[in-house]
């Protein structure tokens, strides 16, 4: 691996200390993921938009922006005023995403009254969260030598991030205030789409991350063209959106997306493939992880080009599909990568949960997508479900077990 331990024991265990929010935010959207499965009929909307938001905000987004810290520390010689900015935004982020996912719940299973008033306040202060990260991120690639391609993808996954946030919570504030955004087609979309194309930001950052061995190298061309890609591809959503310029843009977001996975897999993507789920640490869940990387791709490039824009032509079992390729598999894999790498020291612990879990989420996966596809059965998820716990539940028992003063 070519990410370094953190030198300075207080950034080190801000860090742990996001990685543990992350991962008990993420039980939420694990204990929904099992009531939707039991659900019988129609899934109450609160009930998907919690689930939805537990993984999208407490575990992917918080963990990114711990993998941030993370890359952009390292073995810097880190002062105490630094030390202090890293322990205000860990401890905000885990508060305020905490918060806002507690208030989907409330907000959605009432139509008015108090509580509905909360997600535009919580909404709000996690998008400024994400802002707060993102130029975090900027301003330490000024500080950073050398800056490699993971600082970049990092960076632009936060800023994109932060923009699909925003744009959230606008459709949060509609619900409170009553509409006020332009006329669209597809209201969720403006914000969704934005948010799942910056998911390939951070899944390529901590492939890369993990499949460079020995010391990190500088950036390189080929290495920003595509991070440069795919967050020109996330900027072109909104922009469709807003300016009823969806059919004409949605093209040339495909191809955005295709050309920047083709770079990808020529520059990193065929090394973890090549790995295979052999060998224990990061490399099996990043082998996973970039495998489903290619499906969601594959799928989005589908619900995009294959129908000309028009969404309701989609089978009724795509979108689970779709996300679960994207949150479960390949981000759900890649981030217990960082928190295998994060937990090494501590990998006693447990030790069967770690390879348990792996082929359990990605065995379950293909179980949940062959009964939804050929039944509409949601059951299936409940093998993927069990891998996921276990999983987390295996590294929040070992960062608990890493020795603050040595890791």
């Amino acid at each position: 691996m070519s990410i370094p331990k953190i030198s300075n024991p207080a950034v080190r265990k801000e860090t742990r200390f996001l990685f543990l929010g992350s991962a008990i935010l993420f039980l939420i959207n694990n204990f929904f993921g099992f009531d939707n499965a039991l659900t019988v009929g129609e899934i109450p909307r609160w009930q998907v938009l919690i689930h939805l938001h537990a993984g999208s905000i407490g575990w992917i987004t918080l963990s990114a922006i711990g993998l941030a810290i993370w890359l952009f520390t390292g073995d810097r010689k880190a002062d105490d005023a630094y030390a202090r900015g890293v322990r205000n935004l860990a401890r905000a982020g885990v508060f305020v995403f905490g918060g806002y996912i507690i208030t989907f719940g409330l907000a959605f299973s009432r139509a008015e009254g108090p509580l509905v008033t909360l997600l535009p306040i919580f909404g709000t202060a996690s998008a400024l969260t994400i802002w707060w990260a993102a130029i975090f991120s900027l301003s330490q690639l000024r500080r950073q030598s050398p800056v490699t391609t993971p600082h970049i993808l990092i960076t632009g996954a936060l800023l994109v991030a932060a923009v699909g946030g925003t744009m959230g919570v606008l459709l949060g504030l509609e619900r409170a205030l009553g509409p006020f955004l332009p006329p669209m087609q597809d209201r969720v979309g403006f914000h969704a789409g934005m948010m799942d194309t910056y998911l390939f930001l951070v899944a390529a950052a901590v492939v890369e991350t993990f499949i460079v061995k020995g010391t990190a190298t500088r950036w390189s061309w080929p290495g920003l063209l595509q991070g440069a890609t795919w967050t020109l591809a996330a900027v072109l959503v909104p922009i469709g959106f807003l300016f009823n310029l969806l059919d004409q843009l949605l093209p040339i977001f495909g191809i955005l997306l295709l050309l920047a996975m083709l770079v990808f897999l020529i520059r990193m993507g065929w090394r973890a493939l090549v790995n295979g789920p052999r060998g224990e640490g990061p490399l099996p869940w990043t082998f996973f992880g970039t495998l489903w990387l290619v499906v969601y791709l594959a799928f989005f490039l589908y619900a995009v080009m294959g129908t000309g824009g028009d969404f309701a032509l989609l089978p009724s079992w795509f979108f689970a599909v779709f996300a679960h390729a994207g949150f479960v598999g390949m981000m759900t894999n890649l981030i217990l990568a960082v928190f295998s790498a994060r937990t090494q020291e501590s990998r006693h612990v447990l030790s069967w949960g770690e390879p348990t879990s792996l082929w359990l989420i990605n065995l379950g996966l293909l179980v949940f997508f062959a009964l939804k596809i050929t039944a509409d059965i949601r059951l299936g998820a409940i093998v993927m479900g069990i891998g996921v716990v276990l999983g987390v539940l295996t590294m929040i028992l070992r960062l608990r077990a890493v020795d603050v003063a040595k890791t």
